[in-house]
């Protein structure tokens, strides 16, 4: 019984080898192409947004007219990797929506320390009186101008 199991598996084996060497070229080199194109692609692409924790937000305003913004933050990031922070802004009539985030590709591990960050963001745009709500992050604050 075990010879005929393994006589069984020795002629499987060879039988595939066979096959495997008898395949034409350009349907090797497509697996190829194909098993290479679809780990490149989610390597690549693949990234968290990951959010500054914002603690305070201080506003300057520019003693021209029209009135110029100016974001002095301060907060921490919630790892310890080094990425490049990015700042997105945008507005909608009086309220003014500021993202402070790290693109941070997901198979990366980065070390479990909170780092500080300090920056100054200027608001686009020109603010004419009136009152405006600007958000960074999960921070809010209202100003008047």
């Amino acid at each position: 019984m075990m010879l005929k199991t393994g006589l069984f598996l020795g002629l499987t084996l060879i039988a595939l080898i066979l096959s495997a060497t008898f395949l034409p070229d350009d349907a090797l080199q497509s697996m190829r192409t194909w098993i290479t194109s679809d780990f490149e692609e989610r390597h690549v692409s693949e990234s968290d947004k990951v959010l500054t924790n914002i603690f305070r937000v201080d506003l300057t305003q520019s003693e021209s007219n029209p009135t110029r913004v100016s974001l002095d933050v301060e907060g921490e990031h919630p790892d310890g990797c080094e990425y490049p922070v990015i700042v997105s802004q945008s507005r909608r009539g009086n309220i003014v929506n500021v993202e402070v985030y790290r693109e941070v590709p997901v198979d990366v591990f980065c070390p479990m320390i909170l780092k500080p960050y300090r920056g100054t963001i200027a608001l686009d745009g020109d603010f004419e009186p009136g009152e405006y709500t600007i958000n960074v992050n999960t921070h809010s604050q209202a100003i008047e101008i």
